[in-house]
């Protein structure tokens, strides 16, 4: 017999957690840590860092190696400037020469970019990479991309790079660079649950490949994590509008490629797209609101986890414990609905009963605690929406929406967004594909991008097809289109 129950009090109880000075609040992340998002700031208001990426990979490879960022004196009001200022300043100190004017100036011409960054040209590099944005809570994107995809199988040792073979000048900018201060002992900080383990798997393999060929990883570190964060999100976004109906498949996104014109016959016949992914992403906090409260219901000691694994538990219950469980999402509802109470004029509970209802008219729930779950999560969109809290669930889930908008799609018009590679992104994702081969048969390159969620119809396929034969990556065999070779460029 399975015990089943439903943590309403105690310290971490239902009841403690929702409410503040005697005032409901929605919290998350107690039960289940889903996503990096917040309320405030909006995701809009970091759209040159999602575009950029280099913060997220600078703070994450000070994740890497339990390091802080470097205090430096902002006397300039600008990370860059000082950080190129405090390289130059001990380079001077470390050089002997009467030229310091032509010295500086050589350093810079060969180190820095116009907008004064640090070139990557070593791994220890990455780690002096920022935000643009000042506000911490992008950050959390890091301690998410690490938690999902590197905990217990992250290897320090991948990036403690050999500088003896560096060039002079080389070995003078690491010996130059600012120390970073250790991460300071803090109480253990809840990690990220991974609901794609699959995903990971696919990463690890993926990572591995990249981090044998340094200059490969000092040139795409953006684009790896870039992509891999936002097709894992896709991915969940699609997994929590399914609502535990579908089994754990990736469901791969049809992308074309910047430069061609598309129609609207070819964007119906693509099953998942940017209009798909935009408009179910509108919802999230709903569901990550919803999983949060589902979490206090405990099979045998353990929080039942998504939708998903909730549909697994019930179907293998006896009858007895499936009414224990809808007992307890019943009782869920009935906390949250008692517990809010302002609504935006003419907005009710009633209201929210009546299209409900009409909402489930077109639904079609075999598994009874499905339904129950939908009525749930139904409930909790209703009084997001309907609220004066519409603005900060609107403001939650731009991180999705404008991180996916300024990095993947391409606006086409009357079509609206669609979702693109650009012909540098398609070239890298070929090569990850390829991995350690020297080349593969055209269709199985076809293959491996669906693994990576990619997919491409068939007018698309011609278009790549074409650029690779451009550019000599096409080996053919022979004139079967079967016999079609892609080669590796590294």
């Amino acid at each position: 017999m399975m015990q089943i129950e439903l943590n309403k009090v105690g310290a971490n109880g239902l009841e403690k957690r929702y409410f503040k000075n005697k005032t409901f609040s929605h919290v998350t992340g107690n039960q289940i840590k889903l996503l990096p998002f917040k309320t405030n700031p909006s995701g809009d208001s970091f759209s040159e860092d999602f575009k950029s990426f280099q913060g997220v990979i600078g703070e994450l490879f000070r994740i890497f190696n339990n390091k802080t960022q470097v205090e430096l004196s902002k006397a300039n009001g600008s990370y860059k400037i000082d950080l190129k200022e405090t390289i130059l300043k001990n380079a001077i100190e470390k050089v002997d020469t009467e030229n310091v004017e032509e010295l500086k100036n050589m350093l810079t011409k060969l180190f820095f970019d116009e907008e004064h960054g640090l070139i990557k040209f070593n791994i220890k590099t990455l780690s002096y990479m920022n935000f643009i944005n000042s506000n911490n809570a992008i950050k959390e994107i890091s301690k998410f991309i690490f938690d999902v995809f590197l905990t217990d199988d992250f290897n320090q040792n991948s990036f403690n790079e050999d500088t003896s073979h560096e060039n002079l000048l080389h070995q003078l900018i690491i010996q130059c660079l600012p120390e970073l201060s250790d991460v300071s002992s803090k109480s253990k900080v809840s990690t990220y649950y991974n609901l794609f383990p699959e995903i990971k798997e696919q990463f690890m393999e993926d990572f591995v490949f990249l981090t044998n060929n340094n200059s490969f990883l000092l040139k795409h570190a953006e684009d790896f994590f870039k992509y891999y964060y936002f097709h894992y999100l896709s991915q969940l976004t699609l997994r929590f509008n399914d609502f535990g109906t579908v089994t754990g498949k990736i469901k791969p996104i049809y992308y074309t490629m910047d430069w061609e014109t598309l129609s609207e016959t070819r964007l119906s016949s693509h099953t998942v797209g940017w209009k798909q992914l935009n408009k179910y992403s509108e919802s999230i906090f709903a569901h990550v609101n919803t999983l949060e409260l589902l979490n206090y219901i405990y099979v045998d000691g353990k929080p039942i986890e998504d939708y998903q694994n909730i549909a697994i538990i019930y179907t293998n219950l006896n009858s007895g414990e499936k009414e224990k469980v809808q007992d307890c999402v019943n009782e869920l509802i009935a906390f949250y609905i008692e517990n809010i109470t302002v609504f935006d004029t003419g907005k009710n509970w009633e209201d929210c009963e009546r299209i409900l209802e009409l909402d489930l008219v077109n639904k079609n729930f075999e598994v009874k605690i499905l339904e129950d779950i939908y009525t749930l999560w139904f409930k909790i969109k209703y009084q997001f929406e309907n609220s004066s809290r519409s603005k900060p669930y609107g403001d939650y889930s731009k991180w999705y929406s404008q991180f996916g908008k300024v990095n993947y799609t391409k606006n086409r018009g009357r079509l609206g967004n669609t979702t693109v590679l650009t012909q540098e992104l398609l070239l890298f994702l070929t090569r990850i594909c390829i991995g350690v081969d020297d080349k593969i048969r055209l269709k199985t390159l076809w293959d491996k991008f669906k693994d990576r969620g990619i997919v491409f119809d068939e007018t698309t396929k011609l278009e790549i097809t074409k650029l690779f034969e451009k550019i000599n990556l096409i080996e053919k065999k022979s004139d079967s289109g079967d016999a079609q070779y892609v080669k590796s460029t590294i």
